[in-house]
């Protein structure tokens, strides 16, 4: 019997089920980017995929749970970026600029993924609520950054979604564009953002 001619072992066939997997993922971000998240549909992730559609229920209880696991996998490559490098027993600012330069890092590093994040972030019924929430407790070591610097009365006391609007949301309204222009963050992008972020989240200074 030739090599090619054995028959496949459990862990092929597991290596093979990965590979349909990943490809559904990619179809999925395919699929959105192309054809828009109203048109997101069973039949286009599953031709995009090379699978048919019997093969993509086997692996998702349905369109939900498939987008909800495509989301993770997103977040999985986006978020242990945030926090690479950050020291805790650093200055506040320094934190918070580093965590801010390397969420634009990561932006430039995955850019179509970036793109389908911002649509998840803002049409969070697409996901499971509880998919949804787990992700964006990934994001909970930038509450303590931002709580240190509140207790030590350098930053001002805001609510989440204030600090969200004046930290991060920047960043992808820019790097969407930058996205949609087929070009990335710039060095001088990414400077000017972090340092109009600090002004708004920086408590003002007693003359």
């Amino acid at each position: 019997m030739t090599l090619t001619e054995q028959p496949l072992t459990i862990l092929d066939m597991r290596y093979k089920d990965q590979n349909k997997i990943e490809a559904l993922h990619q179809a999925v971000i395919d699929v959105m980017l192309h054809d828009g998240y109203q048109n997101l549909s069973v039949a286009k992730i599953a031709k995009r995929a090379g699978v048919s559609q019997a093969t993509l229920y086997i692996y998702y209880a349905d369109k939900q749970a498939m987008l909800g696991q495509a989301y993770l996998n997103i977040k999985n490559k986006i978020d242990p970026m945030l926090f690479s490098g950050v020291d805790p027993r650093a200055a506040v600012e320094d934190q918070f600029r580093l965590v801010l330069k390397n969420y634009a890092d990561a932006m430039n590093a995955y850019p179509r993924e970036g793109e389908v994040m911002r649509i998840f972030n803002s049409h969070a019924d697409l996901v499971p609520e509880d998919v949804f929430t787990a992700g964006m407790d990934r994001a909970k070591p930038l509450d303590f950054i931002y709580q240190k610097g509140v207790s030590e009365g350098i930053l001002r006391e805001l609510a989440p979604e204030f600090i969200i609007a004046y930290t991060f949301t920047p960043l992808d309204q820019i790097a969407e564009i930058r996205y949609r222009h087929d070009s990335k963050l710039s060095d001088t992008d990414v400077h000017a953002l972090i340092d109009m972020a600090w002004q708004a989240c920086r408590k003002p200074q007693k003359e």
